[in-house]
């Protein structure tokens, strides 16, 4: 296969990082948002998760995705493949590991405070149940943000030698 040039290699590291930011940057926001803005009556509650839910689909998801794409982009048409290294293939479970974190568990509850929230701002909705997918995420999102913390570290520091039996 092609390697890359050493301008679509920058090209392709600027878009990678820009992916990156984006994903840490939305993570971080979303959890700062869940933490230290207080919302206590039923529109801020529906308008609060509207805007997370925004944060979610426009920033998050595809930041993640770019990542995900750019890091496969790197893996086949670069000298650093996919599992040559032993810090790369941490860095794969981690990401692959987070992408379906948040596409099966976060991102539902996501959703769900949205139609939650808009049933309570209606008079109906179970309150007790939009608090707890908030508490849910903001762990989870604590979790995610440590994760995106070691992936970004191995990524600088690229720790660990080859596997065994590679020279």
């Amino acid at each position: 296969m092609k390697n890359l040039s050493v301008k679509e290699m920058k090209a392709l590291k600027v878009i990678h990082l820009i992916c990156a930011i984006a994903w840490f940057g939305s993570a971080i926001s979303m959890n700062l948002l869940r933490h230290l803005v207080a919302v206590e009556d039923a529109a801020g509650m529906y308008w609060m998760a509207e805007i997370l839910e925004a944060i979610d689909m426009k920033i998050l998801v595809p930041g993640a995705v770019g990542c995900l794409v750019t890091g496969i982009i790197y893996g086949a048409f670069t000298h650093w493949g996919f599992f040559k290294h032993r810090w790369l293939t941490v860095k794969w479970v981690l990401t692959i590991f987070m992408i379906l974190f948040g596409t099966f568990y976060m991102g539902p509850l996501v959703k769900e405070n949205v139609v939650t929230g808009k049933a309570i701002m209606e008079g109906g909705g179970d309150v007790l149940r939009y608090w707890r997918n908030v508490t849910a995420n903001a762990y989870a999102g604590l979790l995610q943000i440590i994760l995106l913390t070691i992936v970004t570290v191995i990524s600088v520091y690229k720790p660990w030698k080859k596997k065994q039996g590679q020279k």
